[in-house]
């Protein structure tokens, strides 16, 4: 990651996402801009196919 700015990384449930970006974007920054790239954190579904996979 480039630039210059601040990185804040938050877990919440999928389904809060709009919720949470919506309430930044108004509220905590004022006029700054705000970017969201949500990623998922899919190491619980890799394990479990490993395991079933016998890898």
């Amino acid at each position: 990651m480039m630039g210059v700015g601040q990185v804040v990384t938050l877990r919440v449930p999928a389904n809060r996402l709009r919720e949470v970006n919506r309430a930044i974007e108004e509220t905590a920054w004022g006029g700054y801009h705000t970017e969201f790239y949500p990623t998922y954190d899919y190491k619980a579904i890799a394990e479990q196919a490993r395991a079933k996979n016998g890898k």
